[in-house]
This record gives structure tokens, sequence and C-alpha cells, in this order.
């Protein structure tokens, strides 16, 4: 089973419904709910989520979404040695060098994300929910 660790832009698109993203990030949630992948969010992103989806939907709301996200996805930890080698990355955002390195301590084998150029030089592939579709349908 392939593992992937989502970053948060994934998680927004399907939650806030941004088109056009919405439905290919939708489908690969499916995969993950119906565990064809497992899938994980790095820890960080859980108070980052909360942030930005109690803007748009409300508090109570925003718990709700981060509950039905946290059955589906386990999560990424962000422990000493992840905050250490994010420290000394190359990473031009910290946030990007602490997802990153929270995929590599899950094994992930690739990371889902439309910004794939803030993950230049890194040994995992790194993949829009669009291309992940396409090598699977391959």
């Amino acid at each position: 089973m392939k593992t992937v660790l989502c970053d948060i832009n994934f998680i927004l698109d399907i939650f806030l419904k941004r088109e056009p993203f919405y439905y290919s990030a939708a489908r690969l949630f499916k995969r993950i709910e119906d565990k064809e992948l497992k899938g994980y969010l790095c820890a960080l992103s859980f108070p980052t989520l909360f942030y930005l989806l109690s803007k748009e939907l409300g508090r109570e709301r925003a718990i709700k979404t981060l509950g039905k996200i946290r059955i589906v996805f386990s999560v990424a930890a962000v422990d000493e040695k992840v905050i250490d080698l994010s420290l000394v990355s190359d990473f031009k955002d910290f946030e990007d060098a602490v997802q990153y390195y929270s995929a590599v301590q899950v094994k992930a084998d690739c990371i889902i994300t439309r910004n794939k150029s803030d993950y230049a030089g890194v040994k995992i592939s790194v993949l829009t929910p669009e291309e992940f579709h396409a090598l699977l349908e391959i």
C-alpha cells in the first residue's frame, strides 16, 4: 500500500470546495478513506488547518471538520529529530521543512501538494493530486 503525506492546501481544496482543485483532491481523499492508500497529515497541519478553517467555517464546523479528517488520516509526528533536521535544512519555508521531514519519518512514498516548487530537490516524490491519480492509472 502506498503511503502519502498530504499538504494543507490539499485539505483546504476539499473542505472549502476550491475550484478547479476540488474534484481531484476529493478523489484522492476518497482513496485514503477507502484504505487504498495510507494517508498522513503532519501534526503541525492540525492547528494551522483549525485556524484557516475556523476563519471560513466558524469554530464549531472547523472542529467537526478536523474530527472527520482525523478519522481518515494518521498523524505524522513532529518530534526533536524532525525539528532539528528542519532547522539545518535548505528549505526556504520552515513549515515545508517540517512537513518534509515528517514525511521522511513515516516513510511516505510521496508528498501530495499543489506547491511542488516548495519541495525542490527532495528525495521523496512530490506530486499534485492529478499527477498521483495519473500514476495510479498507469
